[in-house]
């Protein structure tokens, strides 16, 4: 394709979530021929991929299938596609309105829908793991990614509970802790006022202490900075 500077390119729809850069940099390109470049933001040129009805009815005619099957879409959509084949003369016999992972079977003289399912669910593959990403794990990098890590490394008595010297404080991916000395030592007040609460006259217990240094901690930067930071405390017992 040659464009010259009279030339109009339109960019009818909109960008799949993913390829942004890659249609940044062909517009970019065009641009650079002297084009002119109209997309969906600039003005109502917009056009869905996806079929009309009379496209739909129009297929249906030309093809004239024995079976109709309606995909790509949530069960509403595929209910009011499959209308259109009914419309069109097809019966319900010969229309599947099939979920994820259902299995249809077919034969010489016919097909159904059966009540056999095969997994559909989306696979993650993590290095060389192949679908062992669990919903914790994608729960943790998510909080990693948008509000970084706070580790609190704390040493109490075995037996009383009760601090040893100063808790240390560790930010990855939070703050600069050079530039926020401030918040770090209000932070480490925060678990003193943990530790101080606990009985003495108990023995410890690391579990229980972990869980409420997790929670205020996690409480108090919140209120301070609005950020929700994946909060690891470590207990030491001497």
């Amino acid at each position: 394709m040659r464009l010259r500077e009279t030339d109009t390119v339109i960019f009818s729809s909109s960008v799949i979530p993913g390829n942004e850069n890659s249609v940044q940099r062909l517009m970019d390109t065009m641009y650079r021929k002297g084009a002119t470049v109209i997309n969906y933001k600039m003005m109502d040129v917009h056009a869905g991929g996806h079929a009309k009805q009379e496209d739909i009815k129009l297929m249906l005619a030309l093809f004239k299938p024995k079976y109709y099957v309606p995909i790509e879409g949530n069960h509403f959509l595929l209910r009011e596609n499959a209308k259109v084949a009914y419309s069109m003369g097809w019966d319900e016999e010969h229309v599947f309105v099939v979920d994820n992972g259902q299995v249809m079977e077919f034969w010489k003289d016919g097909g159904e829908l059966t009540k056999e399912k095969v997994p559909s669910d989306y696979i993650f593959v993590d290095g060389l793991g192949v679908g062992d990403v669990s919903q914790v794990v994608l729960r943790d990098r998510k909080v990693l990614a948008e509000d970084g890590m706070v580790i609190a490394i704390v040493q109490i008595e075995k037996r009383t509970g009760k601090l040893v010297g100063n808790p240390d404080i560790i930010s990855r991916g939070f703050i600069f802790m050079k530039e926020h000395r401030d918040l770090i030592d209000q932070t480490r007040n925060e678990i003193k006022k943990v530790l101080v609460d606990h009985n003495p006259k108990s023995e410890a217990d690391p579990k229980a202490i972990r869980e409420k240094i997790r929670e205020e901690v996690g409480t108090f930067l919140f209120k301070k900075i609005e950020r929700r930071p994946m909060i690891l405390p470590v207990i030491i017992e001497v």
